[in-house]
Order: C-alpha cells, then structure tokens, then sequence
C-alpha cells in the first residue's frame, strides 16, 4: 500500500501526511478490533482477555509484526489475536460469533464515523459557509489537505478491515460467524486446514486476487455516505435560509 503511494499521482504532500500517519492509523484501528474481540468476550463471561492482559487500547500489546507489514504492504493485515474461550459462553456458537462480530463492526463505527464528520466538514468547505465557523475561519488550503488526507486514510483503512474481516474464510472473523450457521461436523472438518487455508488467502491477497473488488465495496461506501451527508445538510441549510 505505502508502494502504491509512492507511485500515484497525489500531491507530495498528501504523499508525506499519508505516510507518516498511515502506520499508526492502521495500528490503532487493528488495535481497537482485537479489544472489540476480547470486551465481546468478557460480556459473555469470559475472563481470557482480561487475564491474559489483552483487554487493553495498549497497541504494543496487540502489535504483530508481520501482520503491521501485510497491512503497510498490502492494505490487509493482523494483530495479534485476543485469546478467548467460547466454553464459558451460555451458548458457545452464538456467543463466538457474536464476539467475532464485534471487531469488523467497531472498525465500521470508526470508519462511517469519521466519514460522515468529514462529509460534513468537506460541504461546509465546498460551500464556503465555514467562513463563519470561528474554529475554521482560519483554515488554510494546506491545513484542509491535511485534515482530508487523515481522515480519508482513517475512514478508509477501517471500513476496509471491516469488508475484509468479514469473509467467511479462515481465520478471520467471518469464518467464526460462519460457525453458528454450520453443523459441528462440516465446521470443524473445515477448521483442520486452517493454516493451509489461511496462507493461500494471504498469498491471493498479496497478489492483489481481491483488491479490486474490496476496493470497489469501499469506494461505494464511502460515496454512498458521503452523497447522503450532503443531502442531507444541503436541504437543511436550504429549509434554514427559506
């Protein structure tokens, strides 16, 4: 990914601002995944997290360092998993995937988040109406490109953690979600090939197999999102100024 922008077309710049902050956007949104992971678990009575010292926003605590690279390299990537033990769940299929659930869903929440606050700091931008905010009367055209570079990297490399994690395929969370809708049987058949299943996705992933179509997921998002927050505010401010 950091090649990629290397060899792009932005501006040196933005270049600079997304390199610099990209790592550590990327280690606190895996970061905030693996904690989602391991507070699902405590609420359904599992102490493994908790125990292990795993319940915590330390990123060093969650840091693997070849997933960090992948992601860096790549665009997808790993922390280090938060241990847990569904046998101390009420209903341990249910309970894993619901605890599987939490990560990719936290990384959307950040994700849409940031996006429709910067929709809507980008429409007071565009329509120039921020020139009567106290706060960005002041903002120049390099103080936007950093806000905007930022928060692009921030929105994107989250809601693509939360497409990504979400396929049914091991090791990531969609496969553990995958478990409360198979039979034992074919689940764990399936669960022995783990590793075996686990490095050909990665390697489809280095290879850029699924990059076109997570990317186009993202873009979607982020448009769908961002079209609506203007909607939305354009016919406000238009209701406002009748």
């Amino acid at each position: 990914m950091i090649f990629q922008l290397l060899q792009n077309d932005l501006p040196l710049l933005e270049k600079l601002i997304s390199i610099v902050f990209m790592p550590m956007i990327i280690l606190f949104s895996l970061t905030f995944h693996e904690y989602a992971h391991g507070y699902a678990s405590m609420l359904q009575g599992d102490p493994t997290a908790k125990l292990s010292g795993r319940l915590t926003l330390n990123p060093l605590k969650h840091l693997d360092i070849l997933g960090t690279v992948f992601m860096l390299v790549c665009g997808f990537g790993w922390a280090k998993a938060v241990p847990v033990d569904p046998r101390y769940y009420k209903k341990p299929k249910r309970g894993m995937a619901l605890t599987a659930l939490a990560g990719p869903l936290t990384n959307a929440f950040i994700g849409i988040t940031v996006l429709v606050n910067f929709s809507a700091f980008h429409w007071l931008y565009e329509t120039g109406i921020y020139t009567y905010i106290p706060l960005f009367r002041s903002l120049s055209e390099q103080g936007y490109r950093l806000i905007y570079t930022v928060a692009y990297v921030a929105m994107y490399y989250n809601i693509l953690l939360a497409v990504f994690n979400m396929l049914p395929i091991l090791p990531l969370d969609g496969s553990r979600i995958m478990w409360a809708f198979l039979p034992d049987r074919i689940y764990f058949g399936v669960m022995k090939y783990e590793k075996i299943i686990m490095f050909i996705v990665f390697f489809l992933v280095w290879i850029g197999v699924f990059t076109t179509v997570f990317e186009a997921v993202v873009d979607f998002v982020i448009t769908a999102v961002s079209e609506t927050v203007f909607w939305a505010l354009g016919t406000l401010f238009k209701l406002i100024v009748r």
